[in-house]
């Protein structure tokens, strides 16, 4: 069943009632990927490449919140909640909630 993952910016504009249709899966913040690289690194994984359940890799993150840089990320939270289908008009509601069109994405279809 695909899963619909969306944002803060778009959780915090959604009615109340809809919100809690959605669980917050994580809170991104630039010490955490340090963190990461830095533990992988001093067990000699030098090729390390961060991914999660939502995101293939850092990229893919930094292109979700509509960013440039690891260093713009403070406390970005990412929801999901599991869909049955997704149609075009949910595409148009979801980015009209995006102030720049990012920070929804759809896995699984």
């Amino acid at each position: 069943m695909p899963v619909l993952v969306i944002g803060w910016e778009i959780y915090d504009q959604l009615p109340e009632e809809e919100q809690k249709e959605f669980a917050l899966v994580e809170r991104y913040r630039t010490d955490y990927f340090y963190e990461c690289y830095e533990y992988e690194y001093s067990k000699g994984n030098k090729s390390y490449e961060w991914s999660d359940q939502c995101f293939h890799n850092q990229e893919e993150l930094l292109e979700f919140f509509g960013y440039e840089m690891i260093e713009d990320l403070n406390a970005d939270a990412v929801y999901a909640r599991r869909i049955q289908s997704f149609t075009d008009e949910d595409t148009k509601k979801f980015i009209d909630l995006s102030k720049n069109g990012y920070q929804i994405k759809v896995i699984g279809i």
